[in-house]
Formats: C-alpha cells, sequence, structure tokens
C-alpha cells in the first residue's frame, strides 16, 4: 500500500467541498470555536452579561453542529424546496434553544442544562445515522455498512483529536522549559479548542460518505472485525446477561427485591446487546438469523425485571428525570423486542430513528422528562411539608421526615435552581433575594472602602459580622425558616450519632501548620517531628476508630496507632506504648465534659525504654462518639532522644 502525503491543494480541495457541504455546520463550529477561546480569558466570578450571551451561544452552536449536519444528511435526498424548508426549521429550533437557556450564571448551573444537552446531541447523533435514509428501503447489510462507517469515524476523529492535542500541548510545555517561556495555561486550553473545534470537526464531516445510499457491504468484513465481533463483543454481552440472569434468579428465591443501580445496569447491558444484534448484521445464515433473535427475546424478558426495578423507586421517591429516562428507554426496549422477535423482516434503521423520536418526546412539553419530575418532586414536597406541620418544634420531627424534606429541596435546587423554589416558597425567596441584595451591597461597600484606605467603621464591621452569619445557600436557608437545621445523608444513615458528648483541650497557639514565628525548644532531644492522628477510619459510611501506621523516614521507627487508642512507637525490637485513651479520661476526670484552654505542662506525656526516650507535645486533644464508637483525636509535637 502507498502512503501519500496530501498536497497543499488538495488539502484546500478538500477543505472546499467540505465548506460548500455543510456551510452552517461548519459556520456552527468556528463560532463556537471563537466564543469558547475567548471565554476562556473571562471571569466568571460575577454575572457579566456578555460572558452569559457567549456562553448561551456556545452551547446552542454545539447542538447546532449536530443538527446542521443531521439535516443536510436529509435534505440530501429531498427536493431544494423540502430541504430549504428543513434548513429553516433547523435554524428556528437552535434559535429556540439558545432562548429557552437560562439568563443567569446561577441557571447555567441546574443540573438539567448539561443533563438535556447530553441527550439532544444523542438525538442528532441519531438523526446522522438515518436521516439519509428515512425514505430508502435499503437493506440492513448495506445500511449497516454505513452507520459502521460512522460509527468508526467518530472514534477516530476522537482518537486523532486527542493524539494532536497531546502532541502540541507537549511540544509546548517542551519550548517553555528549554527557552524560559512563560507559557499561559489558557494558551493550552485554548489551542485544545481551535484542534478540536477546527480541526477534528473539518475531518470528521469531510469523511461523511458523499452518497449514503450507494454504501454498499464489503464482500467480507475484515479480520479486526470477526475478531471483535465474535470473540469479544458477543461472549461479553453473554457474560452480561448470565449475570443479570442469575441476580433476577436470586431476587426471585430471596424476594429481596433489586435495587435501583439494577435498571441502569439492565439498559447498559441491553445497549451491549443490541450493538451485537447489529455486528452480527453481516452474518446472515440462517443459523445465525436464528441465533440473533434469542438476543431479543432476551431482552424484553430482562425490561419486566426493570420496570420493577424503577417502578419501586418511582412509588417509593416519585419521578426525577434519570428514573422517568430508564422508565422510557425500557418501553422502547420492549417495543424494539416485540417488534424484531414477531415481524419476519425488521428492519435495523428503526433503531435508530425510534431512540431519536423517544429522545425527542422526553425533551419538551409537559411530557417532559423535566416537567414531569418538577411537578412530581414538587407535589411529594409539599405533601411532606404538610406533615412536618404538625410538629410544634420542627427539630423533633422524626429524622427520615426531616432528612427527606432537606434532600427534596436540594434535589430541586441543583435540578432548577430558585425557579422552582419560589414557587413553593415565595416569601422565604423573597427574604432570601433581599439578604443577597444586602450582602452584594455590603460588598460593594467594603470594596469602596478598602480601595481608598478608610478605616472601616464600628456599624459596618458589625453588619459584615451580622451578614456573614446568614448563609447564601437557598436550601440551607429554607429549612432554618422551616425551622430545622438541614440534615445530611450520614446523620440520616446514623441516627444514634451523638455530637453533644464532646470534650476537647488545646494547650497554647499551636496549629496543625508551625507558626513561622514560633520557637520550638528542642533541648536535650535528637530529633522533632509534628503529627496528626484524626482517629477516624470509614467502614460502609461509618466513621470508626482507626489504626495507622506513621514511618520515619530518618530513624527506622514507626508510630502505630489502634482501635483501643494506644499509640506504639517501634524501633527495631523494642517498643514503646502510650495510651492516649487513658490520659484523655485522666484530663477529663479532672476538668470535665469541656471544651478547655490547658497550659502546655498539662499536655505533655513522657516515655521512654532502654533505647530511647520520646516526649509528646500535645497542641490538643479531644474526643467524640459515633454509633457508640470512641474516636480519639490529637496533634502536637513528637521529641525523640536517642539512649546510648
Amino acid at each position: 500500500m502507498r502512503f501519500n502525503i496530501p498536497t497543499g491543494s488538495e488539502i484546500v480541495t478538500r477543505s472546499m467541498e467540505t465548506l460548500l457541504r455543510f456551510p452552517l455546520a461548519m459556520l456552527a463550529s468556528f463560532v463556537v470555536t471563537v466564543v469558547s477561546i475567548y471565554l476562556v480569558e473571562m471571569d466568571y466570578t460575577s454575572d457579566i452579561p456578555i460572558a452569559l450571551t457567549l456562553s448561551k451561544i456556545a452551547l446552542s452552536g454545539s447542538l447546532a453542529l449536530l443538527v446542521f449536519t443531521a439535516v443536510r444528511l436529509l435534505g440530501e435526498g429531498l427536493p431544494r424546496l423540502w430541504h430549504l424548508l428543513w434548513t429553516l426549521l433547523a435554524l428556528l429550533g437552535v434559535l429556540g434553544y439558545y432562548m429557552i437557556l437560562p439568563d443567569s450564571s446561577a441557571g447555567f448551573g441546574a443540573d438539567m442544562i448539561p443533563f438535556r444537552h447530553l441527550f439532544l446531541s444523542l438525538l442528532f447523533i441519531m438523526g446522522i445515522l438515518w436521516a439519509p435514509f428515512s425514505r430508502s428501503s435499503l437493506s440492513d447489510a448495506d445500511y449497516w455498512e454505513y452507520c459502521k462507517k460512522i460509527i468508526f469515524l467518530l472514534m477516530i476523529t476522537t482518537l486523532f483529536a486527542i493524539m494532536m492535542i497531546l502532541g502540541i500541548n507537549g511540544a509546548l510545555y517542551v519550548i517553555g522549559e528549554l527557552f524560559d517561556f512563560d507559557i499561559d495555561g489558557n494558551r493550552y486550553f485554548q489551542i485544545d479548542i481551535f484542534i478540536v473545534g477546527v480541526f477534528a470537526v473539518g475531518y470528521l464531516l469531510s469523511q461523511i460518505p458523499l452518497h449514503p445510499l450507494e454504501s454498499k457491504r464489503s464482500t467480507a468484513p475484515s479480520k479486526i472485525e470477526k475478531f471483535f465481533t465474535k470473540w469479544m463483543l458477543t461472549p461479553l454481552s453473554g457474560l452480561y446477561f448470565v449475570i443479570l440472569y442469575a441476580y433476577t434468579a436470586k431476587v426471585l428465591m430471596t424476594l429481596n427485591w433489586p435495587k435501583g443501580i439494577l435498571a441502569w445496569l439492565i439498559v447498559a447491558f441491553s445497549m451491549v446487546a443490541i450493538l451485537t444484534y447489529l455486528f452480527w448484521t453481516h452474518y446472515t445464515t440462517e443459523n445465525h438469523s436464528r441465533w440473533r433473535r434469542w438476543i431479543w427475546l432476551a431482552v424484553l424478558l430482562q425490561t419486566v425485571m426493570l420496570f420493577v426495578a424503577i417502578g419501586m423507586r418511582i412509588a417509593e421517591y416519585s419521578w426525577t428525570e434519570s428514573r422517568y429516562m430508564v422508565f422510557v428507554l425500557g418501553v422502547w426496549l420492549a417495543g424494539l423486542s416485540i417488534y424484531f422477535l414477531l415481524f419476519r423482516n425488521p428492519h435495523i434503521k428503526w433503531i435508530f430513528i425510534s431512540l431519536s423520536a423517544l429522545i425527542a418526546i422526553t425533551q419538551f412539553g409537559p411530557q417532559s422528562a423535566y416537567s414531569l419530575s418538577r411537578e412530581s418532586q414538587m407535589d411529594r414536597l409539599e405533601g411532606m411539608l404538610t406533615e412536618l406541620e404538625r410538629y410544634t418544634d420542627r427539630e423533633k420531627a422524626p429524622i427520615a421526615l426531616r432528612y427527606e424534606v432537606t434532600d427534596s429541596i436540594r434535589y430541586l435546587y441543583r435540578r432548577y435552581k430558585n425557579n422552582t423554589l419560589a414557587v413553593i416558597f415565595p416569601k422565604i425567596h423573597k427574604e432570601f433575594e433581599s439578604i443577597e441584595e444586602k450582602k452584594r451591597a455590603h460588598k460593594e461597600t467594603m470594596r469602596e472602602l478598602n480601595e481608598q484606605n478608610l478605616t472601616i467603621p464600628k456599624e459596618v464591621k458589625k453588619r459584615d459580622i451580622e451578614l456573614g452569619k446568614l448563609t447564601s445557600y437557598l436550601p440551607t436557608f429554607i429549612s432554618r425558616k422551616l425551622g430545622f437545621e438541614p440534615v445530611a445523608r450520614w446523620e440520616y444513615l446514623n441516627p444514634n450519632y451523638n455530637n453533644t458528648t464532646f470534650s476537647r483541650f488545646d494547650g497554647g497557639i499551636r496549629t496543625k501548620g508551625a507558626d513561622i514565628n514560633e520557637l520550638i525548644d528542642i533541648k536535650g532531644y535528637d530529633y522533632m517531628a509534628r503529627f496528626s492522628m484524626d482517629g477516624y477510619m470509614y467502614v460502609d459510611g461509618v466513621r470508626l476508630p482507626r489504626a495507622e501506621r506513621v514511618a520515619f523516614t530518618t530513624l527506622d521507627m514507626y508510630l502505630l496507632y489502634d482501635k483501643e487508642h494506644i499509640l506504639t512507637i517501634t524501633e527495631e525490637e523494642s517498643s514503646i506504648s502510650i495510651d492516649i485513651g487513658q490520659f484523655l479520661n485522666t484530663l477529663i476526670e479532672k476538668h470535665g465534659k469541656k471544651s478547655k484552654q490547658l497550659n502546655r505542662a498539662d499536655l505533655t506525656l513522657m516515655a521512654e525504654n532502654n533505647h530511647t526516650r520520646v516526649k509528646l507535645e500535645l497542641d490538643s486533644i479531644g474526643e467524640n462518639f459515633y454509633d457508640g464508637n470512641r474516636s480519639v483525636e490529637f496533634r502536637g509535637m513528637f521529641f525523640i532522644k536517642e539512649l546510648k
């Protein structure tokens, strides 16, 4: 095989051909590239109108790239008037998407924005796979040949882009190191954006088959494809379904109903099975066709377990976007399975067309994932608020109820930001906005005083302290206005946590990091080290005392802090043990269960053996309890003397 490097004229010719074939897609990519490069230089610490506008342009432009590509492929088989009509509808659709994007940085932080953008991108990627064949009766083998080209093209383009990014970034780093150039970190990101937006997109569009309807199956699949299909994809698909059916059998025997993650696993494994089915398209003997039908039967049977798993989550916690999408994907999998099992000559293009239609239905309108989830979660929260009103002291309400209210408020805030919570809590939200406005005005006052080097008046300092105590996190503000502190998940899972039994003793001004002005007397000792033992470990989300081994690099010595709160210093075959827990007990007996400042001498421990003398000067020591387990924390200075 001859390898020819393309000439400059060939590159220009191919680029012009691609530009003329996909002018709007190339324009969208160029606009997104320029805008993104500019946004890298901007500061997002405040709601800058131009930054928000450019962010909306970048987001809608990235979707427009896929939209215009799919529409162009759809229009190539249609009369010119229909092509223009579809292009106009695409332009209006992109403009509409731009208009529904939020006009504030807080709104852009809502989880639903990337969630919806991801699914819309998937919709139009599917569109690129079926658009040229919407009115074609091309055989499955020939149609799959085109789909494979697009799928492999996406993979190759991604690989090329990564290689170019790593190569050019590496070259820039080497240049900076060798020639002492100070290259701004933003330059790396901007070059990466240019590579993806210009070279990667240009290459991708230039490689899309010029005449998709003329795609023909190769006389024989390549050896790599055969190996991938028969010895990797097929066994993997079989393994996944063995695991799932084994788990299904376990559920039926133990009546221990499935966990929520099972639904997602079934969807993922079903996608692998469908991909296996598609890659077997070129092996169309009677035996292979019969074997392929078993794939759809396996998928259909698993959708039953999927509906059970997701149904239980919906019944318990109501609808969310993710549960809605899993449910809809389950309906899609069941429908496809029935279609491929009952029809004698099913066409694989309906896999992609039906998925595109399904995604479109779930993204906009009252039946969309976001509208249904929002209304469902609002109704659920209002029901819990009604139950909460039964308690005069909201802190005495069951921790499960307080956690569910907290979690629901946070969920609505993460997904939809302030808008939804403003509907449910209009007065509280209005008060919150008023406080935030006062904070912004006060911040501006402080900034002006600092710029003019003026002394800050006492009343301004007092106001600064008062406003600083008020949270800027809306869910926390709402929970407190409802009469209880927000409940974290770990508190809900560990209701026996007791934070009131707390003792802490401090011995001076030392902190975990030594004060640069502090002189430490090590007279009489050879070595000094600073240490900190937090006394905790995590087991299945529960915090427990832990054993920690800390080695000294200078000496052949290490520390071991065990679950009984014994600190052991080991050197060669000798060791020294110090009972930290008992030392704390002695302090508590003398000073009581409280937080108290002690003299340094009161927090000093001494121990020695025939080889080593050790002194511990503690900065602090304290205890806490978690589900009945005592945790002892301490930190300070470690002095070591080697005895001759």
